[in-house]
């Protein structure tokens, strides 16, 4: 019988389109190298503990979590790339990994920031890294994310989320030399859990009808606060960022040229496909056809 490389947990999961957690805790019983890839945007890098080397493209990283266990490491790749992990095996090892697509990034991640140029350019230069000393909280966060549950919980996940964003909030205003917003103009925790509640109810709804109200019950929160909550992440209404969304994935759709303008209408929730064609041109400056097309 194979012994086992490792006994414990590793995991990874998508906690939203774009955003990503890749965790272990977890003893090596032999050493071993792991090849595989990496997409680009930004990792946020935590080695509590173990000794692991890592080549990304020919960039090469050791990790110790002896030395790295109070620092964080920020890494931003521009484009796909190999990745090679060798261990030594015979070690406990504890690591945490937020990672961040550029399109998650444009949409949410950079709103944290007052100035949005460092970041896009950080997010240009490949294989850029930089190091920074974790704070209280920080500390905190990734705790709160390496803690087991006590069981399944549509809560605990998203709490696990909020810290997610969160640190990638601190790691981007932290490479950029900013401070982040004030609380003040962000969304608590409590607020930022409601807030996903909605959103995820209307991406389980393509193509459907939504009411406002509707949104608001299912996220525990009145129509006033469900939509100062949009205002406040997204500056606009709650149906106005549904039409948003839904042209946005119409668009990554007809790229993709596997599904017909008239089925993608429906599936943005238009049962007209001209008025389709005059919300999307108004968004993207170009007809559906013309996307379609090439």
């Amino acid at each position: 019988m194979d012994t086992p490389l490792f006994r414990g947990e590793f995991w990874h999961r998508e906690l939203r389109r774009g955003l990503h957690l890749h965790a272990s805790d977890v003893f090596e019983e032999a050493g071993f190298t792991a090849n595989s890839s990496q997409n680009a945007g930004l990792s946020c890098v935590f080695f509590l503990s173990g000794d692991v080397d890592v080549a990304i493209g020919d960039r090469n990283f050791h990790f110790q979590g002896a030395e790295n266990r109070n620092q964080g490491l920020i890494i931003s790749s521009a484009r796909l790339e190999s990745f090679c992990r060798r261990s030594r095996g015979h070690q406990q090892i504890r690591h945490l990994v937020v990672s961040a697509s550029p399109e998650w990034l444009d949409r949410d991640g950079l709103s944290v920031l007052h100035d949005h140029r460092p970041a896009e350019a950080l997010l240009r230069n490949h294989l850029a890294s930089q190091s920074w000393p974790l704070t209280r909280r920080l500390a905190g966060l990734v705790s709160r994310i390496m803690e087991p549950a006590a069981g399944p919980s549509a809560l605990h996940e998203l709490m696990v989320e909020s810290a997610a964003v969160e640190i990638v909030a601190e790691a981007l205003a932290a490479s950029t030399h900013q401070e982040p917003m004030p609380r003040s103009s962000m969304l608590s925790a409590t607020e930022t859990i409601r807030l996903r509640q909605a959103e995820q109810f209307i991406e389980a709804r393509q193509g459907q009808k939504l009411h406002v109200e509707d949104i608001a019950q299912q996220s525990g929160v009145s129509v006033s606060g469900l939509q100062r909550l949009f205002q406040a992440k997204y500056g606009t209404s709650v149906l106005n960022h549904i039409r948003q969304v839904r042209l946005d994935d119409a668009k990554r759709m007809l790229e993709c040229r596997d599904t017909g303008i008239q089925q993608v209408a429906a599936l943005a929730g238009y049962s007209s496909a001209a008025n389709f064609a005059t919300a999307f041109k108004r968004r993207f400056g170009r007809s559906p056809s013309e996307i379609a097309a090439g």
